[in-house]
């Protein structure tokens, strides 16, 4: 039963047991790995608030072939995801991230480049940034990780996106200009120009580096979560507990605010 060591997130814990947990890791090198920590669930446990949801930790686990969960040995903090919880909008999109890479990601399969874009995601939820943005970043980035959203080029008709958007068709997956897309069948969204060249500014910079206005953060967050929802079968309860943090609190005419 060798040791693997790796840096991971947790993305998810259950109880199990007495005082055990089941915690779901995400590890660049190992992909999704399901765990069992013994003894987490008691007062003074060696793991302290490590397994905490949205957590960076280095861990280490043996594991027996034919065996699913594998055993935690030991789970070490490196980023703490505890800041969040002053704002509980970033700390409901950090948790909505989390079930995102759980429901995409599938067992036992290395993918540094959604480790790399969890850690980006995470570093400008603490840093501030819009949650919105950061969402429908992440998204962005995870569908066209999944094969399931291409970047917007041009049309098939050579036609440009610049000026009047795109609609975009999942079952393609593809864009079309205003013209050419009543030949594509049932459209599944229409983009923006703007939302278009948010969307460039994702494919080459980080999150930090978008400067957009509310009204086209807004367009994407909408547009991905729809997507998003159509890709997993199902839509994510964590992306409804989020949308309700986000709407704003309206007051009867003449009512004082509270």
């Amino acid at each position: 039963m060798p040791l693997k060591q790796s840096r991971a997130f947790v993305l998810r814990t259950y109880a199990v047991a007495e005082a055990d947990r089941v915690c779901v890791l995400f590890s660049g090198e190992e992909g999704k790995v399901r765990a069992w920590a013994r003894g987490a669930r008691k007062p003074r446990s060696r793991y302290g608030g490590a397994l905490d949801i949205g957590n960076e930790v280095e861990a280490g686990w043996y594991e027996r072939e034919g065996r699913e969960l594998v055993h935690l040995d030991r789970c070490e903090l490196v980023t703490s995801a505890l800041p969040l919880a002053r704002d509980p909008v970033r700390a409901a999109a950090l948790g909505y991230l989390s079930r995102l890479v759980d429901t995409f990601a599938p067992d036992r399969e290395a993918d540094p480049r959604l480790f790399r874009l969890i850690c980006a995601c995470r570093d400008a939820l603490l840093d501030d940034l819009s949650a919105e943005l950061v969402v429908a970043y992440f998204e962005a980035w995870l569908l066209r990780l999944s094969g399931l959203y291409p970047r917007p080029g041009r049309c098939a008709c050579g036609a440009g996106f610049e000026q009047d958007g795109a609609v975009f068709f999942a079952a393609g997956p593809v864009y079309a200009c205003t013209r050419c897309a009543p030949g594509h069948g049932e459209p599944t969204d229409r983009l923006s120009a703007g939302a278009l060249g948010l969307l460039d500014t994702f494919w080459a910079e980080p999150p930090s580096a978008a400067v957009p206005n509310a009204a086209t953060v807004r367009e994407l967050f909408r547009f991905h979560g729809r997507l998003t929802a159509g890709h997993a079968d199902r839509a994510l309860p964590a992306r409804h507990a989020l949308e309700g943090l986000l709407q704003p609190v309206v007051h009867p005419v003449g009512a004082p605010a509270r």
